[in-house]
Parts: structure tokens; C-alpha cells; sequence
């Protein structure tokens, strides 16, 4: 017989995989660092709310990366972290950033091995972002924490794979090493489908494009949020 929940009940439900565990966020789920979007607000938002903010550094030049980095820094105390594109990066932007004290540095589109020992020598976490299992294996062997695989759903980018296929094979391939899946991921349901794909959480993007926090302008995401 059921008996109904009393005031002593902890009647929350959490998702604990080892992507929560290695950050130690309640959910699993990553703000994808999406540029000109993911801003310090939306970053500090996401990371309040239990998951990890990360925010969009992109091609951002100095003085817009200091705004935002402060904007985190001054909103929440809980884990965050940066984005970067690995084509447009240098050495020098990632020690910079490091000295911030982000808990996660995340590399995408491009080699992350001129840029691996740096983060590695730091106390951040290395996420690395794959398309495919060739660029999974190079992401093995400069160390990433964390591999996000990346299908072709995700907005404005996506490999030459579907989301739904390509999680399984990354997992299957680089485990015991945490994976996030990204592209097409937007609710509770497409993040229950990816944790039974053997994924640690995901990777969102579009659908925080619809939040308050967000530095687009708010009539760019006003079809999104209705």
C-alpha cells in the first residue's frame, strides 16, 4: 500500500551520473557556450540552477570576455566554465582564463592539443566536443575529462552523424571517460534518451536561447519562448 509523502520526505528527484559527480552539480546538463549568446548572466543562471553554465568566448575580444567573466564570477558561487573555439584560440586567452578559475575550459571545432596541457596543468576540467569517433580518439589521447559528441541536430554546426547514433558509438568507444550529448537535445525527454544511450547528460543550446539571460536582442528569441 502507498503511503502519502510526510513533511520528513525528500520527495525531489535527482539524476546523479558521474558528468553531476565530476562537477558537482545537481543535474546533467551543460549550457552549450554558444557565442554572442551565452553571456556571464545566462552562464551564472544555468550554473544556479543546478547544472553547468559555461560561458560562449567564441572570437569575443578582450574587453567583452572581461564584462562577461566578471557578470559569472559576481552571480553565483556555484561550478561554471568557458567555451572556446579551438581554431581561434591562442595559449595566451586560456591562461588568462584559467586565472578566472573556471571549473571546466570546453574545446570545439579544431585541434584542442595546443591548448590541452595548459588546462591540464590547472585545476579545470578539459570537455572536448567530437563529430565524429576520429576526432573522439584524438580527444582521448590529449586527455579531455569530458567528450561531448555532437550530432547533426545541433544548431548551426552538427557533424556528418545524427545525435542518436553517434552518442552510443563515442560512449562505447572512449568509456570510462564521460560523454554529453548535443544536437536536438531540448527537454526532459531528449535528456532521458541520451542518458539511456549510455551519455553522463547533455549538452543545450537552442532551447536556453529562449531565456531572459541570453545577450541577444529579446525579439530574436520571442517565437522560441511561445
Amino acid at each position: 500500500m502507498k503511503r502519502s509523502p510526510t513533511e520528513s520526505d525528500d520527495v525531489r528527484m535527482t539524476l546523479r551520473t558521474a558528468f553531476t559527480e565530476y562537477f558537482s552539480v545537481t543535474h546533467p546538463v551543460a549550457l552549450a557556450p554558444m557565442g554572442d549568446v551565452a553571456g556571464g548572466a545566462l552562464a551564472a543562471a544555468v550554473s544556479n540552477g543546478g547544472g553547468l553554465g559555461l560561458v560562449g568566448g567564441g572570437r569575443a575580444d578582450r574587453s567583452w570576455f572581461e564584462r562577461e567573466l566578471a557578470i559569472v564570477i559576481g552571480s553565483t558561487d556555484r561550478p561554471w566554465g568557458v567555451g572556446f573555439l579551438s581554431w581561434a584560440l591562442d595559449v595566451e586567452t586560456i591562461r588568462w582564463t584559467l586565472e578566472h578559475g573556471p571549473k571546466a575550459i570546453m574545446l570545439s571545432f579544431g585541434d584542442p592539443s595546443p591548448f590541452a596541457d595548459a588546462i591540464r596543468d590547472s585545476s579545470a576540467k578539459l570537455i572536448i566536443q567530437v563529430t565524429d569517433l576520429d576526432e573522439a580518439r584524438r580527444a582521448l589521447d590529449v586527455g579531455a575529462d569530458v567528450i561531448v559528441a555532437q550530432g547533426t541536430e545541433a544548431g548551426g554546426h552538427g557533424g556528418r552523424r545524427a545525435t542518436l547514433p553517434l552518442v552510443p558509438a563515442v560512449v562505447d568507444l572512449v568509456t570510462p571517460t564521460p560523454v554529453l550529448a548535443a544536437g536536438g537535445v531540448a527537454d526532459g525527454r531528449g535528456l532521458a534518451a541520451a542518458l539511456m544511450l549510455g551519455a553522463a547528460g547533455a549538452l543545450i543550446g537552442t532551447r536556453f536561447e529562449a531565456s531572459l539571460e541570453v545577450l541577444v536582442p529579446a525579439s530574436t528569441t520571442k517565437s522560441a519562448r511561445h
